[in-house]
């Protein structure tokens, strides 16, 4: 079962041409998902990678779910897939996995925050305003 599981992740691996650690992970995860038979279809997810910079402050990425009174926003704050980071874990990349169709907020150190949304695979930088409008 593990030969047919890294069958199938290399395949979708090499599918998605991206060589990052977070594409491995999650090619293992939609495999084992396939062969377990769990689930015939994984959703399709895109990553998205940010500066680590700690001396910047801290970086996240949050799923707008809706609205709040104090805040605007409320917010599902996301697990990273992966963190590449040196050696001394003062530069590197946090690895997250967005889903199709959602609204997210991200806080890069130095860069402030945006918001931005998937479409079609790729993660294209939304307004505040419309991302109000669109949760209304």
């Amino acid at each position: 079962m593990k030969a047919q599981v890294m069958r199938k992740a290399w395949g979708i691996f090499k599918k998605e041409g991206v060589r990052t650690m977070a594409a491995w992970s999650q090619a293992l995860r939609r495999a084992w998902a396939i062969v377990k038979g769990v689930e015939k279809e994984v959703p399709a997810r895109t990553t998205l990678a940010i500066r680590h910079q700690p001396s910047g402050g801290k970086e996240w990425i949050a799923e707008i779910v809706g609205r709040h009174a104090k805040n605007n926003f409320e917010r599902r704050f996301l697990n990273p897939v992966a963190r590449e980071w040196s050696y001394s874990g003062r530069t590197g990349r946090t690895v997250f996995e967005l889903e199709e169709g959602k609204i997210y907020e991200v806080c890069e150190p130095y860069n402030g925050r945006y918001f931005v949304e998937v479409v079609n695979g790729r993660v294209y930088e939304i307004k505040a305003d419309a991302v109000l409008a669109r949760i209304a």
